[in-house]
């Protein structure tokens, strides 16, 4: 009986108790998927959570030993105290200009770096992509304190004061921002056709013609990808705005840290503060979606 089974009937079609059991093996592998990711949303929503939920909170259900999910009483005074204890505005503020222009810097440059890493081919062109890359393996703590140093220098040679200003962290993080920047946007670079660029050289066009008028709108999805990227890494960055900025040019990320004075901490209003720093990036994920979730997958395959 189990040998009938197991051969395939006179039509040479697989027996149905196999389709039956593939079928079953895909339902089970689809249910464990489900459950893991389940798992890891369930991991990665739960900080966002304790987040909001804390800053509804007063001091005593913060700080008591058996927190709750949920505050047993809802405050929103934090809301409104956390605006008079700190300029929170200006510091919000401040990390939108440094991100902002920093993604636009970025951007253009790196746009032009991976253009020629797609479509041409030079000398040293592999050493240099791979330079590039190995950047981004460098600790951001290892080279602290060289451009500290060459922040100071600039300042006593040049004349061009550095460390506590705008242009001085969109410099930084620039720096950081652009190989990475350029690795993404080469993927993306790869999936248009050369043909297109070379039609576009055809009818007149420059290369940098080419480049803006018909490889970048082509690829706007991967542009609009990494500019999310490269604005969240700006904007979130802590380390080199605590050293080089953080006395007059006081980024959201170093003021946010006020709120933990010596004597005590102001954990509602910090988690009030985070809530509400956290919106308008959440909105512009969302107004942004589809462009940002196409240009990630469009630079996984190469056409």
């Amino acid at each position: 009986m189990l040998s009938a089974l197991r051969r395939e009937d006179e039509g040479g079609r697989i027996p149905e108790t196999w389709r039956l059991s593939t079928d079953g093996r895909e339902l089970l592998f689809d249910a464990f998927a489900r459950f893991a990711l389940g798992l890891v949303l369930l991991f990665a929503l739960f900080p966002i959570w304790m987040m909001v939920m804390n800053s509804f909170k007063s001091r005593s259900q913060v700080m008591t030993e058996n927190p709750t999910l949920i505050p047993t009483e809802f405050h929103v005074s934090n809301y409104f105290e956390m605006w008079q204890r700190f300029p929170l505005l200006d510091y919000f503020l401040n990390s939108l200009i440094i991100a902002s222009v920093t993604t636009v810097v970025t951007i253009l440059i790196a746009s032009l770096a991976a253009y020629a890493f797609s479509r041409y081919d030079f000398p040293g062109k592999g050493k240099l992509e791979l330079s590039i890359l190995g950047t981004q393996m460098i600790p951001g703590v290892l080279i602290l304190l060289p451009m500290y140093l060459l922040f100071i220098n600039i300042q006593m040679q040049i004349g061009i004061p550095m460390k506590d200003t705008y242009h001085g962290l969109i410099f930084l993080y620039s720096t950081f921002t652009i190989p990475f920047a350029i690795w993404m946007l080469r993927g993306y670079f790869d999936t248009i056709p050369k043909a297109l660029g070379e039609a576009a050289r055809i009818d007149g066009c420059t290369r940098l013609g080419a480049l803006f008028r018909v490889v970048m709108p082509l690829a706007a999805p991967g542009i609009a990808a990494t500019s999310m990227f490269v604005f969240l890494l700006a904007f979130n960055e802590v380390l080199f705005a605590s050293v080089l900025g953080s006395d007059t040019v006081t980024p959201f990320a170093i003021g946010i840290q006020e709120f933990q004075t010596q004597t005590q901490t102001y954990w509602g209003q910090m988690m009030a503060a985070s809530t509400v720093a956290t919106i308008p990036l959440l909105f512009l994920f969302v107004l942004f979606q589809k462009p940002i979730v196409s240009g990630l997958t469009s630079g996984s395959v190469k056409h």
